[in-house]
């Protein structure tokens, strides 16, 4: 049955190690009508006996922000992979089981039999059930496509657009005219003056040799600022491309660049760079970790191989990878869990310019949290001050 959330003023979650992301120790965490009110004993003593809220012992527990997803296929992806890939849409549930409250959905390889204006909807389905959903306009092709007159349009008048999604160095969809992904990013541009949205290009790589080398030109030539632009996919393995080369080239110049979490050998691709290595790498060649974030490309078919490699089949990648590839950062790449934390929560919300709102514990901000056991796994989650998970209701 699908979830609904809980319905009160708000809640008390007490006796709970508070990571924001950075460690504040044990104490309460008030929140009421959707926002963080305090994050300290004494408030939440004082207003804790207002009528509605919900009491929380959080004994032994963390709390952390709501992890943010800003690569998910909410309608399914992986369409290169033929009609045995394709993969059914994904329900707010799947999300909040993995402590995801916050997901930006766009659309994959096919935009011919799944559009933005299907995706639009899955996103106001994904928000009726408490998850906050975001979505890209445009896509894999170029022109980008849109839903209003044009991007600029969709991304200032569209509350759920949050920027847009194109293509560099894939040859499916090659993209190379200049002219069209020039025209792009004057888009976005302008929409971000008008509207005050960070309005991202949010950009898939593949395979081709130039890599990201057209998102460098942008900032040269046009003044594209250099934080507008998110390169995803870079996380590859140097025979497959230079793209990690570059990506780190483009961080140490004060860009962003997004590490997928299902480009992984875990998750069956040989073509990629696991995130704990990943991440480690990017840290010893000196880039700061407020330039890394990652998310799942959540929702394809993961190819399944035999011990030869040949392929057998396919899985789905669920959203709850994020969460597994947080923990790995602690546990394989030694990051502190403070640390850890970032690339998917406050390093995140700051790319897509809902700093202030996501992605921390903080008085003001939404009251969007999971709760974390002992064992890594994830107890509770709230997103907007309701609890829309509770794992003993799954067991």
């Amino acid at each position: 049955m699908p979830h609904n959330p809980s319905k009160s003023l708000g809640l008390v979650i007490r006796g709970v190690d508070i990571y924001a992301p950075e460690p504040l120790g044990a104490g309460s965490i008030l929140a009421i009508n959707g926002r963080t009110v305090s994050v300290d004993d004494a408030t939440a003593d004082r207003l804790a006996e207002l009528p509605g809220l919900e009491q929380i012992d959080a004994t032994g527990l963390r709390a952390i922000p709501g992890l943010i997803d800003q690569h998910i296929h909410f309608v399914g992806g992986g369409d290169a992979n033929g009609p045995l890939g394709r993969v059914p849409e994904l329900t707010a549930d799947m999300f909040f089981e993995g402590g995801t409250t916050t997901a930006v959905g766009l659309l994959g390889v096919d935009n011919e039999t799944r559009d933005l204006r299907l995706l639009l909807r899955k996103a106001h389905e994904l928000r009726a059930r408490g998850l906050n959903a975001f979505i890209y306009t445009g896509g894999m092709p170029l022109p980008a496509r849109h839903l209003l007159d044009s991007v600029c349009a969709d991304v200032s008048f569209i509350d759920q657009v949050i920027g847009a999604k194109s293509a560099v160095a894939e040859k499916l969809h090659p993209n190379r005219s200049w002219h069209d992904l020039a025209e792009l990013a004057g888009q976005l541009m302008r929409a971000s003056a008008m509207s005050g949205k960070a309005a991202v290009l949010h950009c898939h790589v593949g395979s081709l040799p130039e890599a990201i080398e057209s998102l460098e030109r942008l900032v040269q030539e046009l003044g594209m600022p250099r934080d507008q632009i998110v390169p995803t996919h870079v996380n590859r393995t140097p025979d497959f491309s230079p793209v990690f080369e570059q990506a780190i080239a483009f961080a140490r110049k004060g860009g962003t660049i997004d590490m997928t979490c299902c480009v992984s050998k875990l998750d069956g691709n040989p073509t990629g760079i696991d995130v704990p290595e990943a991440v480690k790498a990017c840290l010893a060649e000196g880039i700061a970790l407020d330039n890394i974030t990652i998310s799942t490309d959540g929702n394809i078919p993961a190819t399944i191989r035999d011990t030869e490699g040949r392929a057998l089949g396919y899985r789905t990648v669920p959203p709850s990878v994020l969460w597994r590839d947080v923990v790995r950062l602690v546990h394989e790449a030694g990051l502190p869990f403070e640390q850890a934390l970032r690339p998917a929560t406050t390093n995140v919300a700051r790319v897509l310019g809902i700093t202030g709102k996501k992605g921390r514990i903080a008085p003001g901000y939404d009251a969007d949290y999971a709760l974390i056991g002992p064992d890594d796994d994830i107890r509770l989650v709230i997103a907007g001050g309701h609890v829309v998970f509770r794992k003993e209701d799954r067991a």
